[in-house]
C-alpha cells in the first residue's frame, strides 16, 4: 500500500536578521558548545542562524519549546533530532533554510546562481551524460535546478554529495519534474524559487502533497516564493 501524502514545511531567514534576543530564547547549551569550535566569523554567523532557525522550525511544527530538542549525528554524519521530526538545513549567500518532515527522511538545498561559477565544467565532471545532454539545450541557470534537487535527494538519503550527484537524473519541464534513479525508490521532489535562489526539496519513502515555504517570523524579510515544478 502506498503511504499517505502529507505536507512539508520549509522556513527561511537572512543570516543577519535573527536578533540576539530571539537567539538567546531558542538556542541550547549544546549549540553554544558547537559555536566555540567555529572560529571564522561568517561560519559562526551561519551556524547560529541555522541552529536558531532549526529550533524555531521545530517549535512551530510541534508546539514544543525549540530549546528542548537534542541532536546527534547519524551513521553517515547527517544531523538528526533525537526525539523530534526529521529535518534538513542548507544555506547560500546569506540565506538559511530549514525543512521539517512529519513523516520520514527529508533533504533541502538552496543555491543562488553565480555567473562566475563554472557550471558547465562541474556538470561534465559530476552529472550523468543524460543530464549534460539536457543541460546543453537549456538556459545556463538550469544547472542550479538540477543541483538543488540532486543535493536535496542525497541529503534525504543521509549521504551528502559523496553519494554521487549522477545517481539521480532529472528533467525539469514545469510544472513537472521527471526523474530516474540508479537504484532504490524514486524520491518525491519539489523545485521552488526563493527570490533569486533555487530551492530543492526531496523526501524518500513517502509523498508530500504540499510544500509550505515561509519566513522565520512575521517581521522577517520576505522573498518571492513560487513553485516551479514537482514530481509527477
Amino acid at each position: 500500500m502506498e503511504p499517505p501524502s502529507t505536507d512539508v514545511r520549509v522556513f527561511y531567514a537572512e543570516v543577519g536578521e535573527i536578533d540576539a534576543d530571539a537567539t538567546r530564547e531558542l538556542l541550547a547549551v549544546e549549540d553554544l558548545d558547537g559555536l566555540a569550535a567555529t572560529a571564522h566569523p561568517r561560519r559562526r554567523a551561519e551556524y547560529l542562524a541555522g541552529r536558531a532557525l532549526l529550533r524555531f522550525a521545530l517549535q512551530c511544527c510541534t508546539g514544543r519549546p525549540g530549546s528542548s530538542y537534542r541532536f546527534r549525528f547519524g551513521s553517515h554524519g547527517k544531523p538528526e533530532c533525537v526525539d523530534g521530526p526529521p529535518f534538513s538545513l542548507s544555506h547560500s549567500a546569506g540565506v538559511t533554510v530549514c525543512a521539517i518532515s512529519p513523516a520520514g527522511a527529508i533533504g533541502v538545498d538552496v543555491e543562488f546562481p553565480n555567473a562566475r561559477r563554472r557550471t558547465r565544467e562541474i556538470a561534465r565532471e559530476y552529472f550523468s551524460a543524460r543530464d549534460n545532454d539536457w543541460l546543453r539545450r537549456q538556459p545556463a541557470d538550469s544547472f542550479y535546478m538540477l543541483w538543488v534537487l540532486k543535493e536535496a535527494h542525497l541529503k534525504a538519503l543521509g549521504l551528502g554529495v559523496g553519494g554521487g550527484l549522477d545517481t539521480l537524473e532529472c528533467r525539469v519541464a514545469p510544472p513537472v519534474i521527471e526523474t530516474r534513479v540508479a537504484h532504490g525508490l524514486l524520491p518525491t521532489l519539489a523545485l521552488c524559487g526563493l527570490g533569486e535562489a533555487f530551492l530543492g526539496v526531496a523526501t524518500t519513502g513517502y509523498r508530500f502533497s504540499e510544500v509550505g515555504v515561509e519566513p522565520w517570523s512575521a517581521c522577517a524579510v520576505r522573498r518571492d516564493v513560487r513553485l516551479i515544478a514537482r514530481s509527477a
